[in-house]
């Protein structure tokens, strides 16, 4: 899931990170299973950027209540969009 950005990005296939951690690369579990909370960027070429100075959290460590905030409370009074 994307909750903000969809007026920039309708499809995201890669997410672009530096090469390793001395250069504040993320290193992420890549099988199927594994979801993610990112934070990062969206370049003017249109390359979603994140790395080590992001908020990056396995979804399954977030809290109840964050899960519960990201799918429901954190769009009340926003005017992005959140699925």
């Amino acid at each position: 899931q994307m909750f903000k950005g969809f007026e920039k990005l309708k499809d995201i296939q890669y997410v672009y990170t530096p090469f390793d951690s001395s250069l504040c690369g993320v290193k992420l579990e890549a099988n199927n299973k594994k979801q993610y909370l990112l934070t990062g960027q969206i370049l003017s070429d249109g390359k979603v950027l994140i790395h080590l100075c992001n908020y990056i959290e396995p979804w399954d460590d977030l809290s109840l209540s964050q899960k519960k905030s990201l799918n429901q409370r954190y769009q009340m009074g926003c005017g992005c969009k959140v699925s």
